[in-house]
């Protein structure tokens, strides 16, 4: 069976697909996660999932510089999203990192 070169389709490429059906992996930082995370909590008002991921990569990579609460949603909301999705990307990519890791 081809199996594409080793690379994987899909996801962040570390892990294969199906096996987000339980968690991610620990460690790994999962964008689509939080995104999932933040529409669980807030529903489709919260956004796209696409946007909300973007959002959250974002709000890792600033926490990751060590950016504090209020820069990291200045950042998001500088980038497009609204104030109180802004904040609910954040408390979901904390919660995320809190319980699985962030691969840092």
């Amino acid at each position: 069976m081809d199996t594409g070169g080793g690379r994987h389709w899909g996801g962040s490429g570390r892990y294969v697909e199906g096996e987000r059906v339980f968690a991610p992996p620990s460690g790994v930082f999962d964008a689509d996660w939080v995104a999932g995370i933040v529409l669980d909590r807030h529903g489709p008002a919260a956004g796209e999932r696409v946007e909300l991921a973007r959002a959250a990569q974002r709000a890792r990579d600033a926490r990751a510089a060590g950016a504090d609460d209020a820069a990291v949603v200045a950042a998001l909301v500088a980038a497009g999203a609204r104030p109180w999705v802004a904040a609910a990307v954040l408390r979901a990519a904390d919660d995320f990192a809190a319980a699985y890791g962030t691969g840092d």
